[in-house]
């Protein structure tokens, strides 16, 4: 495997992003006479199947509207749709401002950078739209393109596969133990992002871009 820098490996939500925001749904809910807590128990139940895209947007937001509403008239559920897409975008876009300023500031450098998120077509499709910097990562792989999640182990060799990145070069950035166990697996350095500032110092220090030179902190 040719030699390579130090490299970066990112989750998208939770880490280049702050936790969801609920407030996106909450007309929605009470437009559709729907209750939270099952919605975000449908919501959670079938979104590795999303997420891996074996199921499109309309099947995952009709199936959560179903179960919650299971009268539910299906032009009702159809007009619903495109604004529960609309809030599942708003939901996470809430940017962790400080890891964007420290990646692109890595990426002026010339460190390897990319973005390895479970995420479906929709929304991987309109942060990049929306966040128009994330087109300098030249490497973005987002789920729904090919099929598989992470902890799967097939991701992380499509990523090795699609880079040509030693793991043993590559800090894996991510949110869940479960994510940080499959890199781990596959020979990446790992980190256990929890948004402190001790995990920036990481980052940083690993893409030779110092915690004081990347400015304000805050989120």
């Amino acid at each position: 495997m040719p030699d390579h820098p130090p490299a970066l490996a990112l989750d998208f939500g939770r880490v280049l992003t702050l936790d969801p925001d609920k407030t996106p749904f909450a007309d929605l809910w009470k437009r559709a006479g729907l209750d939270p807590e099952k919605f975000q128990e449908a919501y959670q139940a079938l979104r590795a199947d999303y997420d891996r895209g074996t199921i499109d947007a309309g099947e995952y937001w009709a199936s959560i509207l179903i179960e919650c509403r299971p009268d539910i008239d299906a032009d009702e559920a159809a007009d619903l749709i495109p604004a529960l897409i609309d809030a599942d975008f708003l939901a996470w876009a809430r940017p962790r401002v400080t890891l964007h300023r420290l990646v692109k500031m890595a990426l002026d450098t010339g460190v390897p950078v990319a973005i390895v998120s479970n995420m479906p077509e929709e929304v991987s499709e309109r942060f990049v739209q929306s966040w128009p910097w994330l087109r300098r990562i030249p490497y973005r792989f987002f789920s729904a393109a090919f099929g598989h999640i992470k902890p799967d182990a097939e991701f992380y060799r499509h990523v090795l596969k699609g880079t040509g990145w030693d793991p043993a070069r590559v800090l894996f950035v991510d949110d869940l133990p479960e994510n940080i166990a499959g890199a781990a697996q596959a020979k990446f350095k790992t980190l256990l992002f929890t948004g402190s500032d001790e995990d920036l110092r990481i980052i940083g220090e690993w893409c030779g871009v110092p915690l004081d030179t990347v400015g304000a902190r805050g989120t």
